[in-house]
């Protein structure tokens, strides 16, 4: 990349993510949802073949080069979610109180058969267990056993699509372990340079762990999210955030597996640990689910989004609002609506003062954060990072001015294009002395149009050269 990359001024520091599907991957489509707002496009490895995903991440790519911004691809592996079979024909509708059979494999599903790709799961099955289907939107009961066959009585209907999740609460699934696909999916993520990985129903850090060591293998860079989705990751959240490079609440399969009135108090903790770690994270599922089918969302839906953003989260996530929904644009433009009038109005929560810093770059941080707080000169916070780490601890402190992060990396600034507050600029090389760097760097946070002369800004750099993260040394207060 040569000189600096172009981005236009945004005060919205809670990040979108939008889920690309049918509904968007066509690139007029996604040149509107970039201008709407979109920060990262999540694509997930569930439902394309490689071969499918390499054009669409090539559509990903060519539309945030024309609109020049860094925006960050993040890859969901598939893992070992069980799910129904294959629709064979037209979207159906479950009735309450009808008899279906449920079977093991893969065969095409119909109003009265119903089939779950996992063997094992069906096998376990008894009498009384309860089958949630769809983020658990249609729930049925097993009745009897019938050989390998069961018969469920559908308790709580709905439309049914193929290739739906299937959760049993109470029934643990199988040990995490990667599939030869989800090594492929990795492969392809390290291949095409993606930005993150998703890493699905995690149980315990050796999980997260696992996954780094396949990417490290192939020699990747991409970070890894930490899906939460299961009560046994919310036992060891605080090991699988030390492990993990951001944190995702997935409220679709959570809300299955823990009564639903725990799930806001679970979203909350989540949020709290990676704010505590300086890691991401992100709120998923169900945002603005009715945007699915309607152009505006329900008030309830407004007061989530809304209060994800009091809580500190650093992204938040749309779904099938994106990537099946009939308004996918106008979901983007809802939610950075939402997120903007909140942001503008209330601040997010504070990250708790018993919360010392574990780093000099964590110091230096929490130092700037303070400086433009007491000194309303003060515009914007420049961090110049090699590694996205410095943006992200000052991102930890959530300052009340913008975070303009500069690297000659762009893999970093699109990295950073998820982390809460930053605007990420790519330069082709760092100046060499420390005059030049800052007065580079000045330069870079006028062309965001977040701040200009007179403001002053405050610089945050380290000024010689360490191999690892986490060494910043410099904070420098100056005019633009």
């Amino acid at each position: 990349m040569m000189g600096e990359s172009r981005k236009s001024p945004c005060q919205r520091r809670a990040k979108i993510v939008a889920t690309i599907g049918p509904a968007s991957w066509d690139e007029a489509i996604l040149r509107e949802l970039i201008a709407a707002g979109v920060d990262v496009f999540r694509v997930n490895a569930a439902h394309n073949a490689p071969e499918e995903r390499r054009a669409i991440v090539a559509r990903l790519r060519a539309a945030a080069e024309a609109a020049g911004r860094p925006i960050a691809i993040l890859q969901d592996l598939a893992s070992w979610k069980p799910r129904t079979g294959p629709l064979g024909g037209e979207p159906f509708r479950l009735l309450r109180e009808m008899r279906i059979r449920l079977v093991p494999g893969n065969e095409p599903i119909t109003p009265d058969r119903i089939s779950i790709d996992d063997p094992e799961l069906v096998a376990c099955l008894q009498p009384g267990h309860r089958v949630l289907i769809s983020d658990g939107l249609i729930e049925l009961v097993i009745e009897a056993r019938e050989g390998e066959e069961l018969i469920a009585r559908v308790m709580r209907g709905g439309q049914l699509r193929g290739r739906q999740g299937v959760a049993v609460p109470g029934v643990l699934g199988r040990p995490f372990r990667l599939s030869e696909r989800d090594r492929a999916d990795i492969a392809f993520a390290v291949e095409h340079g993606l930005e993150y990985i998703g890493v699905s129903f995690v149980t315990a850090p050796e999980d997260v762990l696992a996954v780094r060591q396949v990417v490290q293998e192939l020699g990747g860079r991409v970070r890894l999210v930490a899906k939460i989705e299961r009560p046994e990751a919310l036992t060891a959240i605080r090991e699988i955030a030390r492990v993990s490079d951001a944190l995702m609440v997935a409220r679709g399969d959570l809300g299955v597996q823990l009564p639903p009135e725990e799930v806001p108090v679970a979203q909350k903790r989540i949020i709290r640990v990676a704010r505590a770690s300086g890691i991401p994270s992100i709120i998923a599922t169900q945002m603005l689910e009715s945007m699915t089918m309607q152009p505006i969302p329900t008030r309830a839906e407004v007061s989530d989004v809304a209060n994800a953003v009091l809580e500190g989260a650093d992204a938040l996530m749309l779904s099938a609002e994106t990537a099946t929904g009939q308004y996918p644009v106008e979901a983007v433009t809802m939610m950075h609506r939402i997120i903007v009038t909140t942001e503008q109005h209330l601040a997010p929560i504070p990250i708790p003062e018993e919360e010392e810093p574990t780093t000099i770059a964590a110091t230096i941080a929490r130092t700037a954060t303070d400086l433009a707080r007491r000194w309303r000169a003060v515009r914007v916070i420049v961090a110049i990072t090699r590694s996205g780490f410095t943006a992200r601890e000052v991102a930890r402190e959530r300052p009340g001015v913008p975070i303009v992060a500069v690297t000659c990396d762009p893999f970093v600034a699109r990295q950073l294009a998820l982390v809460w507050g930053v605007s990420p600029i790519a330069v082709s090389a760092f100046a060499e002395t420390s005059e030049e760097l800052i007065e580079q760097a000045a330069r870079a946070a006028r062309t965001t149009g977040l701040a200009a002369p007179p403001d002053h800004a405050v610089f945050i750099a380290s000024l010689r050269y360490f191999p690892e993260p986490g060494h910043a040394d410099t904070l420098h207060l100056r005019q633009l």
